[in-house]
């Protein structure tokens, strides 16, 4: 196996956009990454780094140019498969549909797009090389935690996941939950050198206010030092709160939009 991320963990996350260039420069000054143009070959595909040079890069997230004319832009999550074909038709039999086959990507990866069967849009990636993934997680400027908002009973929405990844679903204490449950949290198996360890990477939650309007949907959460401050720079920047700062069980969080409209969260990495 080329990464240490664990099998049906989150290994990779993108934005699409209308504005390449725009949010490119929105992101990097919000988190002070790096950006790395793949090149006209692969659409300009950039790749978001903390670090400045090449050979310090650790990689965050990814960035691609998508249609313009309004659609708007957002982020997206991406889960490790051992056999992205094999993944795709299996997520197909329990009810997912399929957006975009299977594609290798140079001697990098293989990565499908599908949407499961409630609509919520997420990615299926096979890793030929040690050289894709995160190599920076769960610190200032890095992806700290993934949730999926759903209007409906998360423990019924995430049954797909559980089956199609070898995801655990356990409530706030640990336990089994129950279909009322408003929050479940995600957990995959083993990885990063721990064997047999289960890893908790990420929840599901019910939909609320605004959110009901919203399709089910996956959103990536970056961590920073100050809730507060990172928020504030946003606005500057051409961003907007959706949510504004507040504390929740897990720390202090807001909800951000970038200049074209994606919607991600930051929450703090202090204890």
């Amino acid at each position: 196996m080329p990464t240490s991320i664990p099998l049906g963990a989150p290994i990779w996350a993108d934005a699409v956009t209308p504005d390449l260039s725009g949010d490119v420069d929105f992101y990097m000054r919000l988190f002070n990454w790096a950006a790395f143009d793949s090149g006209e070959q692969f659409g300009h595909y950039t790749e978001l780094c903390l670090g400045t040079t090449v050979s310090e890069a650790r990689a965050v997230a990814g960035i691609a140019e998508g249609a313009s004319g309004g659609a708007g832009s957002s982020w997206g999550v991406a889960f490790h498969v051992g056999d992205c074909v094999q993944a795709v038709a299996e997520a197909e039999k329990l009810g997912a549909a399929i957006t975009s086959h299977p594609i290798r990507v140079g001697d990098d990866l293989v990565y499908a797009a599908l949407r499961d069967p409630d609509g919520g849009a997420f990615g299926l990636f096979e890793p030929l090389s040690e050289k894709v993934g995160f190599t920076a997680r769960n610190e200032p400027g890095a992806i700290v935690w993934f949730e999926y908002v759903y209007d409906g009973a998360p423990a019924e929405a995430m049954q797909f996941y559980s089956e199609l990844l070898n995801w655990s679903l356990k409530d706030a204490e640990g336990g089994e939950p129950g279909e009322d449950a408003a929050y479940v949290g995600l957990w995959t198996h083993g990885g990063h050198g721990i064997a047999g360890r289960q890893v908790e990477f990420g929840g599901a939650r019910m939909a609320l206010g605004p959110e009901l309007r919203m399709k089910p949907h996956w959103t990536v959460c970056f961590g920073t030092d100050s809730v507060d401050l990172t928020a504030s720079k946003a606005v500057d920047l051409g961003g907007t709160v959706a949510v504004a700062p507040v504390d929740d069980p897990g720390g202090r969080m807001a909800v951000l939009t970038s200049p074209t409209g994606a919607y991600f969260t930051v929450m703090s990495t202090r204890e």
